[in-house]
């Protein structure tokens, strides 16, 4: 199977202009789709010649990166002014969750390469879509994106660096939007491992809004023209940055995190306690299923063993095989009833009377009925 590669760019603050959309379409004659909002370019063999992160400083909010051979990135372009630091680097790990300066922006890349030893054909379109909505939830302190690849890198790096302790733990991991189990299934984090981490993430809890409106006559003239100004502009983050000054004058307080109290040795434990709890229970609805299909077996043995019958009359490829999986659950439920030498009786005289199928002897000899 060849090399895939999957890029794709989307904007969100604004769309791009004729000018811009031409600039992007001759980045790359391999080039899929250019619109106003987005761009997408795939490769079989070869890579993109330009520096992807460029192009979404230049022209784009968001980008998006899938491959066949285990790495994937999304970076969002996050304008500078609506970055709280102190909230972000508690989780930021190097080669994994990078925050970096770009003048009037920040970008944040969440990176993970799994090395896979072979190659696996993907299906990216529409995944940038699902993801998009993290960015402003980014914005507005929610950190559960950032917690999640965390929780992605210490997994693949499978604690080779010594034992660590969990960063700040964000509220509403027990239950995840939309966009963040996009998130989860895209890097393909382990379910189990983010249920141990959910253990002590509290609940999303309503906080009253604030008095918008009183905040608002607290702007100043200048405050209010400039706000104004770049909501008309179209200017990135502009009416996210009206918000968080409003929501500052109001008073409104940001929502405290867990302090980390666990290693990661201790969510990999409590992790694999939950698989094997999952496991168990599976193992017991399984078996609950099948004695119950085992009772209505025996409970019509005849009708069954009729309908043995008249499917391996018709003689074809796909009764046989019906007949065959219907004769092993009876062999199970004969011995499951103690009825072991009944069915050896019925099953002889099957033989006597189909038997001579070399078809259908070799499907009873693979699911052991003779």
């Amino acid at each position: 199977m060849s090399e895939y590669q999957y890029y794709e760019w989307q904007t969100i603050d604004r769309p791009l202009t004729a000018r811009e959309q031409s600039a992007v379409n001759e980045l790359s004659s391999h080039m899929d789709t250019v619109t106003s909002t987005q761009a997408i370019v795939t490769y079989s063999w070869g890579d993109f010649k330009h520096d992807p992160q460029k192009v979404l400083l230049d022209y784009f909010d968001a980008f998006l990166y899938d491959s066949n051979f285990g790495w994937r990135r999304l970076i969002f372009r996050l304008p500078k002014s609506l970055v709280e630091l102190t909230t972000f680097q508690p989780y930021l790990l190097e080669d994994r969750i990078i925050l970096e300066d770009h003048g009037k922006y920040f970008t944040l890349e969440l990176q993970i390469n799994d090395d896979a030893d072979f190659f696996e054909w993907v299906e990216s379109e529409n995944i940038l879509g699902q993801l998009t909505p993290l960015r402003e939830q980014l914005l507005q302190g929610d950190m559960r994106a950032l917690y999640l690849i965390w929780l992605k890198a210490i997994a693949s790096e499978n604690n080779s660096e010594g034992t660590k302790f969990e960063p700040p733990v964000p509220a509403g991991l027990k239950k995840l939007n939309a966009s963040l189990q996009a998130l989860a299934e895209f890097f393909e984090i382990d379910p189990h491992l983010i249920s141990a981490a959910a253990d002590t993430s509290g609940q999303i809890t309503s906080t009253p809004q604030p008095d918008l409106e009183s905040a608002i006559q607290k702007l100043s003239a200048d405050e209010r023209d400039s706000h104004l100004l770049q909501i008309l502009r179209g200017e990135p983050g502009a009416v996210l940055s009206l918000k968080k000054h409003l929501t500052e004058l109001a008073g409104a307080k940001a929502a405290s995190r867990a302090q980390p109290t666990r290693t990661t040795d201790e969510l990999f434990g409590q992790a694999k306690r939950i698989q094997q709890e999952e496991e168990r229970k599976a193992r017991e609805e399984a078996k609950r299923k099948k004695i119950q299909r085992l009772e209505k077996l025996a409970s019509n043995e005849d009708t069954f063993w009729a309908h043995v019958e008249n499917l391996l009359t018709e003689k074809r490829a796909k009764t046989y095989d019906e007949a065959t999986s219907l004769l092993a659950e009876l062999k199970d439920m004969a011995k499951y009833k103690q009825r072991e030498a009944n069915f050896a009786k019925r099953f002889k005289l099957i033989v006597e009377k189909f038997g001579k199928s070399v078809a259908l002897m070799d499907r009873f000899r693979r699911v052991g009925l003779t």
